[in-house]
C-alpha cells in the first residue's frame, strides 16, 4: 500500500513534539533551523540525532562544519521558533539578530537561555530521502541557571505548552 505525501503529513501533524533551534556554523558562517525531527540516542556514549532538510543551508553548514548544536526552546520562544522555521522570511544564515548567541570556540551557536542546549561534533550523517539523519557527540550540555521549565511544542500544526501530570 502506497501513502501519499499529504496523508504522511497529516498523520506526522497528530505526533507533537519538542520544538528545538538546530544550529551550526563553518568558516564564520552561522545557520539554524527549527525542529521538532530531535531525540536522544544514547546515554553512553552521549548522542543525539537530529533530522535536517538536506534542501537548506543549515545542512550543507553541518556538513562543512561538523558541528551542531541544538537548542530547546520554552513557550518564551515562540517568536524566534517562528523566525528559524522562515516564518519571517529570513534566510538560514540571517536569523541570528533575535536572541542571545554565543559559541565554544569552534561549535555551534547556542542559545543563552534556552531550556537547554546540547553543544555537539557530527558523529555521521545518513542521507535519507529529503532529509539527513544527522548524529552528534553530545560536548557539552548547558542548562541555564533558573531557566523557566515550560517546553515550547508543537502538534497538529499549532505551537503548544506542556502540562506536566502527576
Amino acid at each position: 500500500m502506497s501513502i501519499s505525501v499529504d496523508q504522511f503529513k497529516q498523520g506526522m501533524r497528530k505526533l507533537g513534539g519538542a520544538v528545538n533551534i538546530v544550529t551550526s556554523s563553518h568558516d564564520g558562517i552561522r545557520a539554524g533551523l527549527t525542529a521538532t525531527a530531535v531525540t536522544s540516542l544514547s546515554a553512553d556514549p552521549p548522542r543525539l540525532l537530529a533530522c535536517v532538510n538536506r534542501q537548506g543551508a543549515t545542512y550543507d553548514i553541518i556538513s562543512r562544519g561538523r558541528t551542531l548544536a541544538v537548542n530547546v526552546l520554552g513557550v518564551q520562544h515562540k517568536d524566534l521558533a517562528m523566525r528559524f522555521a522562515g516564518m519571517d522570511g529570513e534566510t538560514e544564515t540571517e536569523r541570528f539578530d533575535d536572541g542571545h548567541w554565543s559559541s565554544n570556540g569552534d561549535g555551534a551557536p547556542i542559545l543563552s537561555n534556552a531550556l537547554v542546549s546540547f553543544d555537539c561534533e557530527v558523529d555521521s550523517i545518513m542521507d535519507v530521502g529529503s532529509h539527513g539523519i544527522v548524529i552528534g557527540n553530545i560536548r557539552s550540555v548547558i542548562i541555564p541557571d533558573g531557566a523557566n521549565y515550560s517546553p515550547l511544542c508543537y502538534a497538529d500544526g499549532a505551537w503548544a505548552r506542556l502540562e506536566i501530570i502527576e
